[in-house]
């Protein structure tokens, strides 16, 4: 989907929040997408996640995330929080006392029934709740929305934890530019990689021209079907890429791509 202008729904954030709609019934357990920014240390998994819960609160209006929806995410936070650094520290901890419970029966000696170890999960942190299954996949949907908000800065970004090192490497889109025969010309077919934006905003140059608005491109490819200059002669276009997204381009350029189109 192209635009030749830039528009776009300013009611985004407006829409009701569906942050509590019920994941629709599955066999399967849904397959998560890791983001760059999340941990892949359990032990630094906590400690992202007791960060995320701290900041959100102090971000999430900036970035027009609504009162409830912020609650939500938070208790999120801090429940996997609990599962992976005390519930799991404590079903570890009671681990070797099953094997050895296991060997007394099996192999042990003695005059008394065997009274085997029951496990006595740790208490829930004050003011957090069991959550719904999928923490970290309403987490992840959540940021999503935020990183399109207008308000987003790289300083709320790097609070928040939520720039990774290969995001790092893909502050511009990554495009390609070849030459194809179209109907009365020959066209150019540019494929882009947004990573996740909305768009992309394209500009064009020809001769000595000036640089110019040529598109906005949701989904790749772009066609520049556009006729020659001056009919019959060879002319080589020039172009560049940015971020788009919510009706403003955005991040640097990305280095010039030339082609030569012919007659």
């Amino acid at each position: 989907m192209n635009w030749d202008q830039s528009t776009w729904d300013s009611s985004f954030w407006d829409q009701p929040s569906d942050y509590f709609n019920p994941p629709k019934p599955q066999n399967n357990r849904t397959k998560m997408k890791r983001q760059v920014y999340y941990p892949s240390r359990i032990g630094d998994q906590v400690n992202w996640l007791d960060n995320y819960a701290v900041k959100l609160p102090l971000h999430g209006p900036t970035l027009g995330v609504i009162a409830a929806d912020i609650t939500a995410s938070v208790n999120d936070a801090k429940y996997a929080n609990y599962v992976l650094g005390t519930w799991l520290t404590a079903v570890r901890n009671f681990s070797p006392s099953t094997t050895d419970a296991v060997d007394d029966v099996l192999t042990g000696s003695g005059t008394g029934a065997m009274v085997l170890p029951t496990f006595t999960a740790p208490a829930l942190p004050a003011g957090v709740t069991a959550a719904l299954p999928g923490t970290l996949n309403r987490i992840f949907a959540l940021i999503a929305k935020m990183k399109l908000s207008s308000a987003m800065t790289d300083a709320i970004a790097t609070d928040l934890g939520i720039i990774g090192a290969e995001q790092t490497e893909k502050q511009v889109p990554k495009f390609s530019a070849e030459t194809e025969q179209g109907a009365g010309c020959q066209c150019v077919r540019l494929r882009f990689a947004k990573y996740g934006h909305m768009g992309v905003y394209i500009e064009s140059r020809r001769g000595t021209g000036a640089w110019e608005f040529l598109a906005i491109d949701t989904e790749s490819p772009y066609i520049d079907e556009r006729p020659l200059l001056v009919a019959g002669t060879p002319e080589v276009r020039e172009y560049r890429m940015r971020f788009w997204d919510k009706g403003t381009p955005n991040g640097d350029w990305t280095d010039v791509v030339k082609v030569t189109v012919s007659p």
